[in-house]
C-alpha cells in the first residue's frame, strides 16, 4: 500500500503541486507514514493571493456568525477525534491513550474557546476635549497572518494560539507547519473545509521553514505573523520582518523550578516529575531546570526518580505505555549527549541514563534523573527539550539568584514552599512570564497568559484564549463630528 502524500490548501481546495517530496517516519516504529509536499515561495503566493481574496468578507462576516461557524468547526473535530488522534500518534510518537487524545480535545476546546472570547470583545467611547467630536475605539482584525507551528503540539499550539482565535477575530491565515507533522496539520485543514470553513480563510503550505516561511513572512501581502518555536529561529522571523508588521513569538523555555527547604517534597516530586516527562519533555515549559537547596536537593532527586522508575516507555499505541519516543532522532541524541555532559562532570544518575536498550527505533530515551547537576553545563542552562530532570544545588540566596541569570529563557517557572507568602515575594522577582506556585511550570490553560519576559530569550506578546484574541485584533480609533442640536 502506497503511504498517502499530504496536500497543501489553498483556496478551500487540496492543492498539490508538482514538487518534491519528503517522506515522513513515525518515531514509535520508523514505518513510513506519508510525504510531504516541499513547497516554494510560488506556492506561498498563491496561498496568500487566497488569503487576501477571502479577507474582506471574512471580516465583514459579522462576529456572532464567527462565533458560531467555530462552534461548528470544533464540533467537526470532535466527531473525527479517534481518526486524528491515531494520525497524531504515528505521526508525531506521543501516546495515543494518554495524550494524542487529550491533544485533540484542546484542539476542540480551543476553537469553542474562541467563539466565547471574540463576542467578548469591547468597542469603548474615550473622551475628547473638543465638545463637537466623539471617538469610538474598536479591535478589527489585523488582515492575512503568517502562522508557523512546532512540532511538539502540532494541532494543539496552532488551534489554540492562531487558529480558533484567528478565524473567530476575521483574519485570513497562511499556516505552514514544521514539515515532520505536515499529514495532521493537512488532516486538520481538510476536517476544517468538510465542515463548512470559507474558502480562502485558512490557507496550509508545507515545506522547510526557511523557504515556505520566509516566503511569508516576507510576502508584501501579509499582515502580521505569529510563531511558537525555537528561540534561534524566532529571531531570525523578528529580522525577516522588518519592523514591518506586528509579530507574535513564543519562543524556547528553561524556566527554572526553584524547590526551598521547607517545601512539601512529595508534592513537589509528583509535579516535577509530570513536568518532565510529559510529552517526553518536549514542552516549551517542561521542567527541564530543578533548582533545590541543597538541604532537601538529593532527597528530592531520589523521589523523584521513583516516579521515573514507574514510566512505562514504549509504543505509543499501546493502552499500558505512559511516555512514548521523542519525535525527533537529532533530539534523542542531543538529550544524550547532555545527560553525558552532565554525568562526566559529577552529576549522579539516578534513573534512567539514555536511550531504551531494543526499542524498533533511536527515538527512545529513557525517562532520566540526574543530580548534583554542574553548574553551567547544558542541563543547567539550555533548553532540553527531552525527558529528563536535572537537580541542581545552591546554598544561599545570593546563589540561587546567579543560577536564575544565567539562562536566558523566562517563560515560565515553578516555586516549591510550605511558606506561601515567601514564594509570591520570591515569584514576583522571577523574570517569567509565568510562574506556579506549588506546581509544575508545565501547568497552563487558555485563559492564563503564554508568553515570555521582557529582554529574555523566550519572545513576546501573550497568546491563549483571550490574550491571543487580542494579539490578533488592533485598535481602530473612529472620530466622529456631531451636529449641533437645533434651538
Amino acid at each position: 500500500m502506497t503511504a498517502e502524500t499530504f496536500p497543501m490548501y489553498v483556496g478551500g481546495a487540496a492543492y498539490t503541486p508538482d514538487r518534491p517530496t519528503r517522506e515522513v517516519r513515525g518515531p514509535g516504529d520508523g514505518a513510513v507514514v506519508g510525504h510531504v509536499l516541499m513547497g516554494t515561495a510560488e506556492d506561498v503566493d498563491r496561498a496568500v493571493t487566497a488569503a487576501r481574496a477571502a479577507a474582506p468578507a471574512h471580516r465583514r462576516t459579522p462576529v456572532f456568525e464567527r462565533a458560531e461557524l467555530c462552534r461548528r468547526l470544533a464540533d467537526a473535530i470532535a466527531a473525527e477525534k479517534e481518526d486524528l488522534a491515531a494520525r497524531l500518534t504515528a505521526e508525531h510518537g506521543k501516546p495515543f491513550h494518554t495524550e494524542a487524545r487529550g491533544e485533540i480535545d484542546a484542539v476542540v476546546t480551543a476553537f469553542r474557546d474562541a467563539a466565547d472570547h471574540v463576542v467578548s470583545v469591547r468597542s469603548e467611547s474615550i473622551a475628547v476635549r473638543d465638545p463637537a467630536k466623539r471617538v469610538l475605539v474598536q479591535r478589527r482584525p489585523r488582515g492575512v497572518y503568517s502562522v508557523i507551528t512546532p512540532w511538539n503540539f502540532p494541532i494543539g499550539v496552532a488551534s489554540i494560539y492562531y487558529l480558533g482565535p484567528g478565524i473567530a477575530t476575521g483574519n485570513t491565515l497562511v499556516w505552514t507547519p514544521a514539515p515532520s507533522v505536515a499529514g495532521i496539520a493537512s488532516r486538520l485543514t481538510a476536517v476544517l473545509h468538510e465542515a463548512g470553513l470559507p474558502d480562502g480563510v485558512l490557507n496550509l503550505v508545507t515545506g522547510e521553514g526557511p523557504v515556505v516561511g520566509n516566503a511569508a513572512i516576507t510576502h508584501p501581502g501579509v499582515n502580521a505573523v505569529g510563531f511558537t518555536g525555537s528561540t534561534a529561529t524566532g529571531y531570525l522571523i523578528a529580522e525577516a520582518a522588518g519592523g514591518r508588521k506586528p509579530v507574535q513569538l513564543e519562543l524556547g523555555g528553561n524556566g527554572p523550578s526553584i524547590v526551598l527547604p521547607d517545601a512539601d517534597l512529595d508534592l513537589a516530586a509528583a509535579a516535577i516529575a509530570g513536568g518532565s516527562f510529559s510529552n517526553a519533555g518536549q514542552i516549551c515549559t517542561s521542567t527541564e531546570r530543578v533548582l533545590a537547596h541543597a538541604s532537601v536537593a538529593t532527597e528530592l532527586a531520589e523521589r523523584v526518580a521513583a516516579h521515573a522508575r514507574d514510566i512505562v516507555l514504549g509504543d505509543p499505541f499501546s493502552g499500558t505505555t505512559t511516555m512514548g519516543p521523542v519525535h525527533a532522532a537529532d533530539l534523542a541524541k542531543r538529550v544524550c549527549a547532555q545527560i553525558d555532559e552532565a554525568a562526566a562532570g559529577g552529576g549522579r544518575i539516578l534513573a534512567g541514563g539514555g536511550r531504551q536498550a531494543g526499542a524498533p527505533t533511536e527515538h527512545y530515551v529513557e525517562a532520566t534523573v540526574v543530580d548534583g547537576v554542574p553548574h553551567g553545563c547544558d542541563l543547567d542552562v539550555a533548553e532540553t527539550f527531552g525527558p529528563v530532570t536535572p537537580v541542581v544545588h545552591w546554598d544561599t540566596v545570593e546563589e540561587l539568584h546567579a543560577l536564575v541569570a544565567a539562562s536566558e529563557f523566562g517563560l515560565s517557572g515553578a516555586i516549591f514552599s510550605r511558606d506561601v507568602g515567601r514564594a509570591f515575594a520570591l515569584a514576583e522577582e522571577l523574570p517569567c512570564g509565568i510562574v506556579n506556585l506549588n506546581e509544575a511550570s508545565s501547568y497552563w490553560e487558555p485563559n492564563i497568559p503564554a508568553g515570555g519576559a521582557a529582554g529574555t530569550g523566550s519572545g513576546y506578546g501573550r497568546t491563549g484564549g483571550p490574550w491571543s484574541v487580542e494579539e490578533m485584533t488592533e485598535q481602530q480609533a473612529i472620530v466622529i463630528r456631531t451636529a449641533p442640536l437645533e434651538s
